[in-house]
């Protein structure tokens, strides 16, 4: 079974418009004796149509008893807008036309022959309704004669307003589904801070905070351990440190006693779980000491950490700090050292598969640590692709394995899903695949889809034509990205 899952969504391109106003070419259709127009606009804002140009009246041809009708007009072949007309009248016939009552209204601008004009920006707006996303605006003039008879007539078409499809590149997510845990190992780990008397190695449960210390390590057996269904505790590690102060050959001895001695009161305290208990130790813990010195604001601070990393014997790079530096020694002594004397602590034990999504869901909740990432990934699978849930699981997994690249790609598929380009940019530049790896086409897939929904198109083109041989999906991606302008 192939273990990538292909996402498709939905439509190819088009999501969303623009609006073209091709130019026309009117040389063929000009009105003769007509008047002119240029610089021809339609452009819509808010819920209005606006229409604009520039008109020359001086070529119009009109008789003493002639009129010239000018009308713009809004139309898709099917409705029809008239726009605010014009009227140009000869001198004998505009004045019979105010004699007899006429007026100019709105919708109409009325001029005598000589008095119009030689150039006018006409503009006109009105209500938008869905047919005029594709229209043309056209020009009718009409010339009339006595009595209003048509003499001639003739329509120009000036502009053509066109929706046009604005690409998008709607990608084809490829999640890599990891593969399952043969053993899922887990450990648990922590610091065990105990006290001790004078000179002495034994760990005396009774003794100063010695019990609530001891207790972390067995009440982590003991919940694992009251869960056999789910839970298969291996084993013990414990570390002895001891700080440097005093000799190294005592510290050793030290050291060693003392993590002995924990182990038997552990197996002690565990004598009915029969797990194996290991140990090793510190004789004196100088990385301990770098990292309390790194992290105070102690005086000297660098010459006191050149000395405490270098090559010197534990006894002389001791003896050394405090000649030197007698004042921070002392600080080192009092604050430091105390905290080294200590001992670490790892529980291993193996976890049971999981298969029940309802069981797995629990687990992210509630340990996901007990859960691999293949876990994870079932859980999300059962959710809608880009969904708030599954986007929540893919980031529940990456915090689990924030290291871990296929869990990187899976959260930013995710995003890219939801369209949060922003976090898919974030996750992405964590990819440090050198395209070794079996995934690594997967990891430049998306990368490549990344790009294109950025818009960087030409980018996105070259990585998707550098994994079409291993992705068949690439081919589809490059397919669309050639119908990009």
């Amino acid at each position: 079974m192939r273990k990538y899952i292909l996402t498709l969504a939905a439509a190819i391109m088009v999501a969303g418009a623009a609006y073209a106003q091709k130019p026309v070419n009117r040389s063929a259709d000009v009105f003769t004796g007509g008047v002119r127009t240029s610089n021809v606009t339609l452009t819509q804002t808010s819920s209005m149509l606006n229409v604009a140009m520039d008109i020359d009246y001086s070529p119009a041809e009109v008789g003493k008893k002639e009129s010239l009708d000018i009308v713009p007009v809004l139309t898709d072949g099917t409705n029809v807008k008239e726009l605010p007309a014009i009227g140009l009248y000869g001198g004998r016939r505009y004045w019979n036309f105010l004699r007899n009552g006429g007026k100019t209204g709105r919708n109409f601008k009325l001029y005598k022959t000589g008095k119009a004009p030689q150039t006018e920006r006409y503009t006109a707006s009105v209500p938008y309704e869905s047919w005029m996303d594709n229209c043309q605006l056209l020009l009718r003039q009409t010339s009339r004669g006595c009595c209003n008879s048509t003499l001639s007539q003739g329509v120009s078409t000036l502009a053509s307003r066109v929706k046009e499809e604005v690409f998008k590149f709607v990608p084809q997510l490829l999640y890599v589904q990891p593969v399952a845990e043969a053993v899922k190992n887990r450990a648990e780990q922590g610091e065990a801070y105990l006290s001790y008397a004078v000179g002495k190695s034994a760990v005396v449960k009774d003794f100063k905070n010695n019990a609530s210390e001891i207790q972390k390590i067995t009440d982590i057996v003991n919940m694992l351990k009251s869960n056999t269904i789910e839970y298969k505790v291996k084993g013990i590690s414990l570390k002895g440190f001891a700080s440097p102060d005093g000799s190294y050959a005592v510290n050793e001895k030290l050291a060693k006693a003392r993590t002995e001695s924990l182990k038997s009161v552990v197996s002690k305290a565990l004598a009915d779980k029969d797990i194996p208990v290991t140990t090793s130790f510190v004789a004196e813990d100088w990385d301990g000491v770098c990292k309390w010195i790194e992290a105070s604001s102690i005086d000297n601070k660098d010459k006191i950490l050149e000395i405490a990393r270098g090559d010197l014997k534990p006894d002389a790079k001791d003896k050394k700090l405090a000649s030197a530096y007698p004042v921070q020694y002392k600080q080192i002594k009092n604050e430091c050292y105390p905290s080294l004397r200590r001992a670490s602590y790892v529980v291993d034990y193996e976890v049971v598969p999981y298969v029940d999504v309802d069981q797995i869901k629990n687990k992210i909740e509630t340990n996901p640590k007990d859960l691999s990432l293949n876990e994870f990934f079932l859980a999300a699978n059962a959710e809608e692709k880009g969904s708030p849930e599954f986007i929540y699981i893919m980031e529940k997994a990456l915090a689990q394995y924030p290291g871990n690249e296929i869990a990187i790609v899976n959260a930013a598929n995710a995003a890219m899903n939801a369209g949060n380009l922003q976090r898919v940019g974030e996750l992405l530049s964590k990819l440090k695949s050198d395209g070794v790896s079996q995934q690594a086409p997967y990891f430049t897939y998306a990368k490549a889809v990344y790009e294109a929904l950025s818009g960087n198109y030409a980018k996105a083109a070259s990585m998707f034509t550098s994994v079409k041989d291993e992705i068949p999906e690439a081919a589809a991606a490059l397919a669309q990205l050639a119908k990009a302008k």
